[in-house]
């Protein structure tokens, strides 16, 4: 045995360095412009491209370039070559290739785009593989995407083992993924670990994971299966990783973990949007056994600290012009200002436009609809296709389906649980807040997704009440009473009727059985698309307040509105 390890030794390096290098939840960043907001971008992988350009000068031969997943959403530049322009090179392809990535992740949002995009179309788009060990293809039994690859740097062999979170059935409603199950990320782990080590003797094992840091939420722990974060618990207790690379969560973060059996794995999670990018240098040193001791040192890069690379802007920007010829199409005219972040705190114009729409797309008696873009306002003149993107940020289709009145009111009382304090004075906060930081900072302990109002019904919400009797229906829209009994017709968006923000579970208690039960029929394409139809037809809007519902007792809510409404739009960010 220690003839065939000093022989091992001949072949390897004594001593060798890698840089790697990765990007995480880049959603639509991948362009130095901003196409939602017509403005440069505040970082996007222009920026990272130069980042990239230094690294590599510096490091010949040595760095390693990932990405974690969700690539496929967020900004109207993916969109359009998801589903508007499918016979060009995907505009992700275009820039991917640029900056030669070594291998991709694939996240939640990437899924969302269909099976028609994210197995048919792209894939081959692209000069480097999608990793995914855990999303098992039904007709197969096999991983749909390359499981894991290995990369040989500096006589050094690098194995990268992709994984993806498990949770996707309780986000996006099976019409997308029609040929998928996702696995437990420990489980799967666990099986292609040893097979990683036994066919390819990696000297290094990275883990490619799009889950994030906090196992725990949800109630969750390390032994909960399916676990929408399983990138800590897979890390600890599967041995042989030495770096673990996340995403999900959109949360920077450093961090070194002991596992079950003693060693350490180092854990890097580069946030969202370009805004930075995870980085680890590698020190190997060769042993007398044949393996390498590794020190690892991890950094995370602010790429607002570097400039737009205006090599690549040129090579894109044929991208962007396509692109804005495609928002800039005029669809009507607004009378008035829709404001974003009134939607937070209560009835709104903003809100009540899209449940116009979905109400008039689907024929429902009722609709739901969710704050999904508190950040922005649509100002008052002609409407484009770039303006409904900020009012309208997902790819959600619309379902409908039936309810009774009464799980109509506990629907509601389990989005305001999420939105709304408990009020016992004038002086109380409305909104449900996160405990001030030493600073005094508030951050809303719900996210914005998950409030949700109704539209074609009348009710009240009392916040002097506890979470689950604040709820009070009063009557239809027309001012018709309601009948306990009768199944009413409600529209709901894809997330929520998929398990998102546990309303169908949690709110109402239903398994899948029941829901099918009560699914009447989905639509084939986005809401965003029928709020453009919608607009389209009628060319002009006057928005309004619909008046369906309203949160008493009215003079606390003004008190609190207003000065809530101050917190979350001049003091920080928010979801």
């Amino acid at each position: 045995m220690a003839t065939l390890a000093l022989a091992s030794c001949k072949t390897k390096p004594a001593e060798a360095d890698l840089v790697v290098l990765f990007t995480t939840d880049v959603h639509g960043a991948c362009l130095a412009h901003d196409i939602k907001r017509n403005a440069p971008a505040k970082t996007s992988l222009a920026n990272v491209s130069t980042y990239l350009n230094e690294v590599r000068r510096d490091n010949p031969g040595k760095v390693l370039l990932f990405d974690t997943g969700d690539f496929l959403q967020g900004q109207p530049s993916v969109y359009y070559y998801n589903f508007v322009d499918t016979l060009d090179t995907h505009v992700c392809a275009r820039t991917y290739n640029y900056l030669k990535y070594d291998a991709l992740g694939v996240g939640n949002h990437d899924i969302e785009t269909g099976d028609a995009v994210y197995e048919k179309r792209l894939p081959q788009q692209f000069d480097m593989p999608w990793l995914c060990a855990n999303a098992i293809d039904t007709r197969t039994g096999q991983p749909m995407f390359q499981p894991y690859a290995v990369f040989d740097k500096q006589g050094i062999k690098v194995a990268v083992l992709g994984l993806i979170t498990p949770n996707i059935g309780a986000w996006l409603p099976k019409a997308l993924w029609p040929n998928l199950e996702f696995e437990d990320m420990v489980e799967s782990a666990q099986k292609w670990v040893p097979i990683i080590q036994e066919k390819e003797h990696p000297d290094l094992l990275i883990g490619l994971f799009h889950a994030g840091m906090d196992y725990t939420v949800n109630g969750n722990d390390i032994n909960t299966h399916c676990n929408e974060n399983g990138s800590v618990p897979t890390a600890m207790k599967v041995p042989g990783f030495d770096i673990c690379l996340l995403g999900h969560d959109h949360k920077p973060a450093l961090r070194r973990v002991e596992t079950l059996q003693g060693d350490t794995v180092q854990i890097l999670n580069a946030g969202t949007q370009c805004r930075k990018v995870g980085r680890a240098d590698i020190h190997f040193t060769l042993q007398e056994d044949g393996t390498y001791s590794k020190v690892i040192r991890t950094d995370l890069a602010d790429m607002d600290e570097y400039q737009p690379d205006s090599t690549f802007v040129t090579a894109m920007q044929d991208c962007v012009d396509k692109v804005n010829e495609y928002v800039d199409a005029p669809i009507g005219h607004l009378t008035s200002q829709l404001t974003g972040s009134e939607s937070l705190v209560g009835p709104s114009s903003f809100i009540d436009l899209i449940h116009d729409a979905q109400l008039w797309a689907t024929g429902a008696d009722i609709s739901f609809a969710a704050v999904l873009s508190p950040h922005d306002n649509i100002p008052a003149g002609e409407i484009t296709m770039r303006h409904l993107f900020l009012l309208y940020k997902y790819e959600n289709l619309l379902y409908t389906i039936q309810m009774k009145a009464d799980e109509v009111r506990r629907y509601l009382e389990h989005g305001y649980s999420m939105q709304y304090a408990t009020m016992h004075s004038a002086s109380d906060h409305l909104m449900a807040f996160e405990p001030a930081d030493a600073q005094g900072r508030q951050q809303l302990s719900g996210i914005s997704f998950n409030f949700t109002s109704a539209a074609g019904i009348r009710y009240e919400v009392d916040v002097r009440k506890e979470p689950g009797q604040r709820v009070r229906l009063i009557s239809m829209s027309d001012g018709s009473p309601i009948d306990p009994e009768r199944l009413y017709s409600v529209a709901i968006n894809s997330y929520q009727y998929s398990g998102g923000g546990n309303f169908i579970p949690k709110g109402l208690g239903w398994d899948k059985k029941m829901l099918e039960q009560r699914t009447l029929r989905t639509t084939s394409t986005d809401v965003r698309r029928y709020l453009a139809q919608y607009i389209s037809e009628r060319d002009t809007i006057t928005p309004y307040v619909r008046g369906d519902w309203q949160v008493v007792p009215q003079d606390w809510y003004e008190a609190a509105r207003k000065r809530d409404l101050d917190i979350l739009t001049h003091k920080q960010d928010f979801h």
